[in-house]
């Protein structure tokens, strides 16, 4: 009964909404004015993210993690990566997937988690947790990619232009270790307090 009272305001409230927008100018009652208004949509030239989606392909025991791949081509991003969990209950969660048009850059951050509910019983091993998040782009690729990737015990950060699989396959630099950035070409590198 309070759904229906509450989808009747909402109604209510869109309404009156509309008809101020339509008062105030951004409707027909001003013949000067068009019904068209400004977006935030980018330019046609620039790239713009469409889609993206995020899949954990694989859990299980094992002990190669830490490290991810980025492959770019035909305006497809595809960040490959295993992550660490402390048991078999763990996943992996897209945490971040932006792109900065300012920046031409693509931000990609995974992490994993604890999935596991309050009665379930988990295996005690660490586990290697693969996951694959793809990044779909009209008008072009971003100009870099940035993947910071943390584990339960690794992590692991890269930086890097975009390049393209057809002209060399991977573009990423992956160090890893402690969950530390690489840092863009020209950026100062921050020193140690």
């Amino acid at each position: 009964m309070k759904r229906r009272a509450l989808l009747a305001a909402a109604a209510a409230t869109a309404t009156g909404v509309a008809g101020c927008l339509r008062s105030n100018g951004f409707g027909g009652s001003n013949p000067e004015q068009t019904d068209e208004v400004k977006t935030d949509d980018p330019a046609d030239d620039e790239p713009y993210l469409e889609d993206r989606s995020f899949e954990v392909e694989r859990v299980e025991c094992g002990d190669e993690f830490g490290g991810h791949d980025v492959i770019t081509e035909d305006g497809l991003v595809t960040v490959e990566g295993v992550l660490d969990g402390n048991n078999s209950c763990y996943t992996a969660e897209l945490v971040r997937g932006e792109y900065v048009t300012e920046e031409d850059t693509l931000y990609v951050e995974v992490e994993s988690v604890d999935g596991s509910d309050a009665d379930e019983a988990c295996s005690t091993c660490i586990v290697e947790i693969e996951y694959v998040a793809t990044f779909e782009f009209a008008n072009g690729e971003p100009g870099s990619v940035r993947v910071d990737q943390r584990g339960q015990t690794s992590g692991s950060s890269s930086a890097s232009k975009s390049v393209s699989a057809g002209d060399g396959g991977s573009g990423s630099d992956t160090s890893t270790g402690s969950p530390t950035a690489t840092e863009f070409p020209g950026t100062p590198t921050p020193t140690p307090d």
